[in-house]
């Protein structure tokens, strides 16, 4: 049985890890959570009864929403409430690409994952990466029936907004591309796509240098969570195969 003390540290715990999804073990809070079994086991029995999942690493305690199941896991309608670049479904499911096309550069062997954190993948790579990718998988959609639902993406749909509704980044007058006030550019939805992760604090958009770093929080939730998922590992292979597939072709044409 736990007393009310215990009780109440697991409460607290519980609700500070609801507002800030990730604390450093050094904090106050965080001590008696890797000190306690009993809180421990108090924080995830109330984590678990909302379809949430409490990890914890060397540095950091992530509070996360279970793939299915969960309560506080968000659906398009709030992410639409939240992010207004969502405008329809469509971008929803584009933004989810644009991340996974983030993710299957940065995932990668640590001295790779090193470098990524000190100089970040830029908004330029990231579009050419995310182009690259829709155009090979728009001219297989046309060659393979079924490819689309077979993969689970709404390829027709992703590519026709990024190629028709989302224009070529410009510079202003002073030469400089300003990713938060403009919009019906590939750059600007990029920095839309991305807020997800920016909000959680698991990179670090620099909207002014344009580019994206990866925290290292981002890599524990990558080692934690995702590696553990079927369908992210599915999608991983199919953008590192469709890579390779560029890539050889860009080569040939050489």
């Amino acid at each position: 049985m736990f007393d009310s003390e215990q009780l109440q540290k697991g409460a607290e715990l519980f609700f500070y890890l609801m507002k800030n999804k990730i604390i450093p073990v050094s904090d106050s809070l965080a001590y008696d959570f890797i000190n306690s079994p009993d809180i421990q086991e108090i924080v995830k029995t109330i984590a678990e009864q909302g379809g949430l999942r409490v990890f914890e690493t060397r540095e950091n305690i992530h509070l996360v929403s279970k793939a299915d199941g969960s309560v506080f896991a968000g659906s398009y309608t709030q992410m639409k409430a939240k992010y207004r670049k969502l405008e329809r479904k469509k971008h929803f499911y584009l933004a989810n690409i644009i991340i996974c096309i983030y993710l299957s550069e940065v995932d990668k062997e640590k001295n790779i994952r090193l470098r990524w954190e000190e100089e970040g993948i830029s908004y330029f790579v990231l579009e050419s990466l995310v182009t690259n990718q829709l155009e090979s998988w728009k001219k297989r959609l046309d060659e393979e029936e079924g490819f689309s639902e077979e993969w689970g993406i709404a390829i027709e749909e992703i590519y026709d907004i990024w190629v028709n509704d989302f224009s070529m980044s410009k510079q202003s007058k002073t030469g400089e591309i300003d990713v938060q006030k403009t919009r019906d550019n590939r750059f600007s939805f990029i920095h839309e796509a991305l807020k997800p992760l920016a909000d959680q604090k698991l990179i670090i958009d620099n909207a002014v240098e344009l580019k994206i770093i990866p925290k290292n929080e981002l890599y524990e939730r990558l080692d934690q969570l995702y590696h553990r998922q079927e369908r992210y590992e599915e999608i991983m292979d199919l953008i590192a195969n469709t890579k390779g597939e560029v890539t050889d072709a860009q080569i040939d044409q050489d």
